[in-house]
C-alpha cells in the first residue's frame, strides 16, 4: 500500500466541503464508492450524516480565518484484489492508525474507499483544526510517518509490501513517485516527472556547468521547468502545476547541495524579450500527451484537442469529460472501436509499469491491435 499526501495547489482555495462531497460521490467515470465513514463529528458517522457533518466541520474551520491551508488530504492506494481481504472494520482501523500517527486522532475527518478500473484506494480528508483546542496541526516529515504506518499495516493485514522511501534501500532515480503514478493512472497522460526523467542526463549535464542561480534557471527553463522553494526543500514545477522534489532528479539537486554551490536561493528574474541575457528558448517543452502511443493515436488525440478548444463553458458535463485523455476515451469508447483499443493499450501498459497482473483483452481483435500497435512514448 502506498500513502500519498495530496498537497494544496497554489492559487486554489482550500475547499473542505467540496472534497468531502467528492469522497462520498466517487465522481470519476467508472469509479464507485465502496465504504464511507465520518469521525469525531456530533452530526453522525454515516453518509446520510454528511451534509450536517460538513457544516459542523466548516464551523470549526471558520475559527481560524487567517490559515489558508486547513485540510490534510491523504490517499492510500492498495494492490488489486486487496479490497477482498479487508472488511470495513479493517479499513477504519487502518485509517485510524494513520490519523493517530499524524497527530489527527481527535480531529474531524471524512473517509471513503473507491473502486475503479485502475486501483482500489482510500481517501481521508482531515480537518487540521482541532475541534476543541482549535490548534492547527501540520505534521513534520510526514512521508516517514506514512511509510512507517504503511509497513505496519501491510504486515498486520497480510498485504503486499510496497517499499517506501525510508526502508533503507537506494531509490532508483528513474522511478516515478506515487503522485506521478497516480497522475498517469487517472489521466493516461505523460506526467511531468516522466518528462523530466526522460531528459535527466542532459539536464544534469547543463546544471553541472552552471555557475550561479540565473544559469540554473536558464538550464531548467530549457525543459519547461521552474525551480521553487516548498517547505524546507525545493521542487521542480511544470507549467500546469505538477511538481517533483528537486532531489529526485539527483541528490546534487537538493536545496542544501545547490545552496552550497550558489549561495542562498534566488528566484528566477524574468526580463523583457531582447534585454535579458538569460531569456531562454524552451528546447524540450512539456505538453500533455498520451502515455501510450498506438499507430492510430494521433487522429483521436487531434479530435480530443479540437473538442477542448471549442468547448463552451456552459457545457459543464462535457467540460468534466474532457479534463484529460482518459475521460475522453471513456466517453468515446461506446461509439468508436479505436477508442476502445486505446483503452486496452493504456490499461495493459500501466499494469506492466506498476508490476500488476497484465490485463487480458476480451476479444481477439483487441489482442492483435494491442500487440501490434502499443508503444510507450
Amino acid at each position: 500500500m502506498i500513502a500519498t499526501k495530496i498537497g494544496k495547489k497554489s492559487g486554489v482555495p482550500d475547499n473542505y466541503t467540496r472534497l468531502g462531497e467528492y469522497i462520498a460521490a466517487a465522481e470519476e467515470k467508472g469509479e464507485k464508492l465502496h465504504q464511507f465513514w465520518i469521525r469525531n463529528c456530533d452530526a453522525g458517522t454515516n453518509i446520510e450524516d454528511l451534509d450536517l457533518a460538513l457544516l459542523e466541520i466548516e464551523a470549526v474551520r471558520r475559527q481560524k480565518p487567517d490559515i489558508a491551508d486547513k485540510t490534510y488530504h491523504l490517499v492510500v492506494s492498495f494492490r488489486p484484489g486487496e479490497q477482498d481481504k479487508l472488511t470495513k472494520t479493517d479499513l477504519m482501523a487502518i485509517e485510524a492508525e494513520y490519523a493517530k500517527a499524524l497527530g489527527y486522532g481527535d480531529h474531524q475527518r471524512v473517509a471513503g474507499t473507491h473502486i475503479n478500473t485502475d486501483n482500489f484506494h482510500m481517501h481521508i480528508a482531515f480537518n487540521k483544526v482541532h475541534p476543541e483546542t482549535l490548534k492547527v496541526i501540520t505534521p513534520h516529515r510526514d512521508f516517514k510517518i506514512l511509510a512507517k504506518v504503511s509497513r505496519e499495516m501491510e504486515k498486520k493485514y497480510g498485504l503486499a509490501i510496497d517499499p517506501g522511501m525510508t526502508d533503507g534501500k537506494e531509490r532508483d532515480p528513474n522511478t516515478l513517485s506515487p503522485a506521478a503514478r497516480d497522475y498517469e493512472a487517472h489521466t493516461w497522460q505523460e506526467s511531468f516527472q516522466r518528462h523530466v526523467l526522460k531528459h535527466r542526463e542532459e539536464i544534469l549535464k547543463g546544471l553541472g556547468k552552471a555557475k550561479n542561480w540565473p544559469e540554473v534557471h536558464e538550464v531548467l527553463a530549457g525543459y519547461d521547468i521552474s525551480l521553487k522553494l516548498r517547505g524546507n526543500g525545493m521542487v521542480l514545477m511544470s507549467p500546469d502545476g505538477q511538481a517533483m522534489k528537486a532531489s529526485q532528479l539527483d541528490r546534487a539537486c537538493s536545496k542544501q547541495k545547490l545552496e552550497e554551490r550558489f549561495g542562498v536561493f534566488e528566484a528566477r528574474q524574468r526580463k523583457p524579450r531582447g534585454k535579458g541575457e538569460y531569456l531562454t528558448r524552451t528546447k524540450r517543452r512539456y505538453k500533455p500527451r498520451p502515455l501510450v502511443r498506438h499507430r492510430n493515436t494521433p487522429a483521436l488525440w487531434r479530435r480530443y484537442l479540437g473538442k477542448r478548444k471549442i468547448l463552451s463553458p456552459q457545457l459543464s458535463l462535457m467540460a468534466r469529460a474532457l479534463r484529460n485523455w482518459k475521460m475522453f476515451l471513456l466517453m468515446e469508447a461506446h461509439q468508436d472501436p479505436l477508442a476502445m483499443v486505446l483503452m486496452v493499450a493504456h490499461r495493459e501498459m500501466l499494469e506492466v509499469l506498476s508490476n500488476k497482473p497484465t490485463f487480458v483483452p476480451t476479444t481477439p481483435l483487441q489482442s492483435r491491435k494491442v500487440r501490434s500497435g502499443m508503444r510507450l512514448r
